[in-house]
């Protein structure tokens, strides 16, 4: 349809009334079951956040790293980050002093390190549940 008074087009959505909507499952990519368990999973990560119902988007944000948030430092139990762009160390020794390990390590040599832990040593199914029921936790 065109505006009267500038003789520019402008969408309109048709009633719903007129709308065809049709099922057609032979295109679909994954099966209902999948993706009624993705969208029920969305909708849980959604509304986590500070006990909102509007979560905006930056409160959901995910990890950037694989262990994000998971690292401790082992003299202080405080946290550890990244120090610049490779090197995660003890965030209390950088930013209060209060920690005595000056200890760094190199983010892919830590990923690196856990994986092959996790690989090797947790195959076991009973250490597996352990550590995936104590992963969810934190």
């Amino acid at each position: 349809m065109k505006d009267p008074e500038t003789g520019k087009r402008v969408s309109r959505l048709n009633d719903e009334a007129d709308w065809i909507v049709l099922e057609v499952p032979e295109l679909r990519i994954i099966d209902q079951e999948l993706w009624d368990q993705a969208k029920a999973r969305q909708g849980a990560i959604k509304h986590r956040s500070k006990d909102k119902e509007d979560v905006g988007f930056w409160d959901r944000r995910r990890p950037r790293y694989l262990f994000s948030g998971l690292i401790n430092c082992g003299v202080c139990g405080g946290g550890a980050a990244t120090w610049n762009r490779n090197v995660i160390g003890c965030i209390n020794r950088r930013n209060k002093g209060t920690c005595d390990n000056a200890l760094t390590i190199k983010r892919e040599g830590l990923e690196a390190l856990v994986l092959d832990g996790l690989e090797k040593h947790l195959m076991d199914p009973e250490h597996t549940k352990i550590f995936c029921e104590h992963y969810t936790k934190t």
